[in-house]
């Protein structure tokens, strides 16, 4: 039997990594597939060094497009100052040369053949764009077009943070979840088995617990909380109880900027974003 391990939307949470490690040591894997976003958090190099032995597939997510741009001098003038990209900015200048060509070098998509077993096509949102959400009910039609202009009998995902799986006309999509915070549910690490058993692959969708407390004195202890301001609050936050606090975040800095006729914006002043971190109704975490 093969088995396959399958993380997505790690966001640089090493110890949410070194569970799922953990957890997996009773199996036998025989690859790993990284759905994209490893980085997001403040141990994007350490989750980059401890992947590295482990010879995984790593397709590009959003995250790491964000420091391609940098890197690459691409990025806005606004990224550069703005409260809006400052967690983005701090994880820029904590990686390394190695580290940045490390993401330089990710593939959009990938399509994984083993011998004897059905090809694998793996993206981070959707085959056509890494920004795009894919998954039945909300993504509906993203999921049919990405079905129609594919061919592989398995699509693997990730970038919305739900775990879910598909079988259509013999055909299987999934998403892991979301290895490095969960948005709905209980707090820990989503993962996924893939497994080809009996002439197919079977998914199994699966959780770990971990101390939260590593992931929140690692935000405090690398100056991520601090250099990234509300955004980084929400993202730890959403971390912690299982919620997408930095959606709820953003949706109140959108209403903010309603108010004040900023709609349109290609960003939020940095005065519009402290306002809304004053007046947004943080919820109960452990930071």
């Amino acid at each position: 039997m093969m088995q396959l391990a399958v993380l997505a939307d790690l966001h640089g949470n090493l110890p949410a990594l070194e569970a799922i490690l953990a957890d997996l040591q009773t199996e036998a894997v025989d690859g790993y597939l990284i759905a994209g976003d490893v980085s997001g958090g403040p141990h994007v190099l350490d989750c980059i060094r401890r992947l590295a032995p482990l010879r995984p597939w790593v397709v590009l997510g959003n995250n790491e497009e964000y420091l391609r741009r940098f890197d690459r001098g691409q990025a806005p003038a606004w990224w550069q100052t703005s409260r809006q990209w400052a967690s983005t900015r701090w994880i820029y200048e904590n990686l390394d040369r190695a580290g940045l060509d490390w993401v330089n070098a990710l593939p959009e998509q990938v399509v994984i053949e083993l011998p004897g077993c059905d090809p694998i096509r793996m993206f981070h949102g959707t085959p056509r764009s890494i920004f795009e959400h894919l998954y039945p009910g909300f993504g509906e039609e993203a999921l049919q077009a990405t079905l129609a202009a594919t061919r592989e009998p398995v699509l693997a995902c990730g970038h919305s943070h739900v775990p879910w799986q598909v079988h259509r006309n013999g055909r299987l999509a999934f998403n892991p979840g979301a290895a490095g915070g969960i948005f709905e549910g209980p707090p820990g690490a989503q993962y996924a088995l893939l497994r080809w058993e009996s002439g197919r692959w079977e998914v199994d969708l699966r959780w770990a617990a971990y101390d939260l407390g590593l992931i929140r004195r690692a935000y405090h202890e690398s100056g991520l909380l601090e250099a990234g301001g509300a955004f980084a609050r929400a993202a730890l936050l959403s971390i912690e109880i299982g919620r997408f606090v930095t959606l709820d975040f953003l949706a109140h800095l959108a209403a903010l900027a309603g108010e004040a006729d900023l709609q349109g914006c290609e960003y939020y002043p940095d005065h519009l974003w402290d306002h809304a971190a004053a007046t947004f109704d943080w919820p109960q975490g452990g930071s």
